[in-house]
């Protein structure tokens, strides 16, 4: 069946939430089908509503917050929780009720007894066919099929009053569908619809009490929970109580009544109920945080948890997450290994922990988080994105191919293994493929910035600088904090010589993070092409202490020296440069030879 066909069973093309089924599990399974077509606001209405219904629906949580959405105390409230628990308990204790009659049933002695009775009459009828030599003509012996009667009562502890009661009857043949449920009082409803009456009075209705408090328990405390007692008693015929019963029909053998099945549920009490909204409000503002990219905020509140619930490898998974998205890849890694040192079985944000390895270089624990990944499950696309990242990191970049195309295979809306393939198309200048990568992320996630600067470096890559700029501010709002955003817009706005904006972004991105090498070579560049020489080389110096080992930012240097007219410092300089690079020696000779001529330069060198 089509998503579409599937839509439409689910309340119609246009949105009808009020005739979705199944309550918040209808409606979560609406918003994810919304997803797939790229209805967003309607994916939000649907899981918003199934928070209404249900607020401990936790995956429609993470899956509206996903979407941009971030009002946890709205949706995690007492109320809420209560108004689910009034209407929602009975319906699932009636399935577990159920379920377990249902067992009780089929191991108890009646049934063999009834088997007996079956193969009595079957041998009665073989007989009377084979007296009259035809056994088509033998008449058929009919049984009377036991009936069970399940009362229930709804108590209220507090004062051991009768508040709601009903009774199911089925037979024994029957199915869990076909039970017929009745009140106490006179009148009947569905299976299934087994809501309170209030109009029912508090006392004088049948019903088992409530049992009394236990010994440990303080006496001038009351239990104000409701509770549900039920049992079980089967009879001949509708309608017959455990002391009924005498009027069988002739022939039919006495049977042993089945044993008695009491089921008690308990609903919960107003403190563990705030204990549980407290708590999901805690984990809803982290979460909310960091799917909106406030990283520093989401942190802030991750740490707020009580110990037990911080120090579970869930949540460092995603405090970890948060360091990686503000480029502090060595406190993501801490965090990283320190879940997976919990669970060394968990795969759920493996794709994350490698790629914070491939940002710091680490190819020997990046192989080995790969080789572990893949004994723990063949069948799982975090297996093999650690493995692309591991082939990534060596410059294999047609090998990480396939295995990043393998973990789309396993999950085709994995928007994060979307995007690693389109970086591997940018490596290889596959500028159509890389860009066909991106856009399948984005239909599958509309707010993976990621996608949308892999657009924007792709535009800027072939000089479409209008088209690139407008994707990388996209991103920024989706992600305003991230530096490396902010860097590529200032490069972008430097190519179209918009030089005093270029340097506002530079600027922004060195208040989010002061060690970006790429930010402060490119901001030099643009100091130098503003005529702001002496800056620049404040930037440079700076540069050279984080990255020595790299060749262009000397030979940046050497060329303000030359145009300050300081010849023997420009000299020393492209001196260093052509130590530390082989590849562009004979340029940086030429600039060497060029010390004693009056020659211009505007050009600019990459790191």
């Amino acid at each position: 069946m089509c998503i579409r066909d599937r839509r439409t069973l689910l309340g119609g093309m246009v949105p009808r939430t009020e005739n979705v089924p199944n309550g918040a599990s209808g409606l979560y399974l609406l918003g994810q089908i919304n997803e797939r077509q790229q209805q967003w606001s309607s994916a939000k209405e649907a899981y918003l509503q199934a928070l209404e219904l249900n607020p401990t629906l936790w995956c429609a949580y993470e899956r509206v917050c996903r979407l941009g959405h971030e009002l946890p105390n709205k949706i995690f409230n007492e109320t809420k929780m209560l108004r689910f628990e009034a209407s929602g308990r009975r319906n699932a204790s009636c399935s577990f009720i159920a379920t377990s009659i249902s067992r009780t049933l089929r191991s108890s002695p009646q049934r063999s007894a009834k088997k007996q009775m079956e193969e009595e009459g079957e041998a009665e009828q073989t007989q009377a066919g084979g007296g009259g030599g035809n056994a088509s003509s033998g008449t058929k012996v009919s049984r009377g099929l036991n009936t069970y009667n399940l009362k229930a009562s709804i108590i209220s502890g507090s004062n051991q009053s009768v508040v709601n009661s009903f009774t199911i009857n089925f037979d024994e043949g029957s199915s869990i569908s076909s039970m017929r449920v009745s009140r106490a009082q006179p009148g009947s409803i569905t299976a299934g619809s087994l809501s309170p009456n209030p109009n029912l009075t508090q006392a004088g209705k049948s019903g088992r009490k409530a049992p009394p408090p236990q010994a440990g328990q303080q006496g001038g405390q009351q239990d104000q929970r409701q509770m549900a007692s039920f049992s079980i008693y089967s009879g001949q015929g509708q309608g017959q109580g455990p002391g009924q019963g005498q009027g069988q029909a002739q022939g039919v053998p006495q049977q042993k009544s089945s044993p008695h099945v009491n089921i008690s549920l308990v609903g919960p009490s107003p403190a563990p109920v705030k204990d549980l909204m407290g708590l999901l409000v805690r984990l809803g503002q982290a979460y909310s945080h960091m799917c909106l990219y406030m990283m520093e905020e989401a942190i802030s509140f991750f740490q707020q948890l009580p110990p037990k619930h911080f120090n579970s490898s869930w949540t460092k998974v995603l405090v970890g997450r948060c360091y990686l998205e503000t480029t502090r890849y060595s406190e993501a890694e801490r965090y990283f290994a320190e879940a997976f040192q919990m669970e060394p079985y968990r795969l759920e944000g493996l794709e994350y922990y490698s790629t914070c390895l491939w940002h710091l270089k680490k190819g020997v624990d990046l192989a080995y988080v790969a080789n572990a990944a893949l004994e723990r499950s063949l069948y799982a696309p975090e297996s093999w994105i650690c493995v692309g990242n591991c082939f990534s990191l060596q410059k294999e970049h047609e090998n990480a191919l396939k295995f990043f195309s393998r973990a789309i295979q396993l999950n085709p809306t994995f928007a994060y293994a979307h995007c690693l393939c389109g970086h591997e198309y940018v490596y290889n200048e596959d500028w159509a493929r890389a860009k066909r990568c991106f856009e399948q992320a984005l239909s599958y996630d509309i707010r993976n910035y990621n996608a949308w600067w892999g657009l924007g470096n792709i535009c800027l890559k072939q000089e479409k600088f209008d088209k690139a700029a407008d994707h990388f501010s996209h991103a920024l709002s989706i992600n305003g904090k991230n530096p490396v955003l902010y860097t590529y817009l200032g490069m972008t706005m430097a190519c179209k010589d918009a030089l005093e904006e270029a340097l506002r972004n530079f600027e922004k991105a060195e208040m989010l993070d002061k060690n970006n090498v790429l930010n402060k070579f490119q901001k030099a560049n643009v100091l130098v092409r503003m005529g702001h020489f002496d800056l620049a080389l404040k930037e440079l110096d700076r540069l050279r202490l984080l990255m020595p080992r790299e060749s262009p930012i000397p030979v940046l240097m050497g060329k303000i020296y030359k145009k300050l007219g300081k010849n023997d410092k420009a000299h020393y300089f492209f001196n260093i440069a052509l130590d530390l690079e082989s590849k562009e020696s004979q340029k940086i000779k030429g600039l060497i030879e060029s010390l004693h001529t009056q020659n211009e330069f505007n050009e600019d060198f990459e790191l």
